[in-house]
């Protein structure tokens, strides 16, 4: 058998980690959803090529409204050189941990020629 103590250890080892769970839980979604998004720019510039900034920029966003994440349309900049498009997405997000804050960056580039 278990005696309180070691039940009430156990369950505060399973709180602690559903607590830190639950601070990476979102962060791994909205990564997927980046992800997804860059993917998908990538995809339509096979099928037809971007004529401009402006039309990636509308792809993004209207990526981002399906996905419900409006709040990273501005992590992304297209920046064109020559004829070749760079798209980059870079924004933080700080976890308040139980013994620290750690901060997490995401930086992702694709470029589309």
């Amino acid at each position: 058998g278990a005696s309180a103590v070691g039940i009430i250890i156990i369950i505060a080892i399973l709180g602690v980690g559903a607590y830190i769970g639950f601070q990476y839980i979102p962060l791994f979604i909205e990564s997927g959803t980046v992800d997804s998004v860059m993917s998908s720019i990538e995809q339509a510039n096979e099928k037809k090529t971007f004529a401009s900034s402006a039309e990636i920029r509308n792809t993004i966003n209207k990526q981002l409204d399906m996905n419900q994440m409006q709040e990273l349309a501005d992590a992304f900049t297209v920046t064109k050189y020559e004829e070749t498009y760079t798209i980059n997405v870079y924004y933080e997000r700080q976890l308040n941990l139980i013994y620290k804050k750690q901060l997490i960056e995401t930086d992702k580039t694709i470029t589309l020629d």
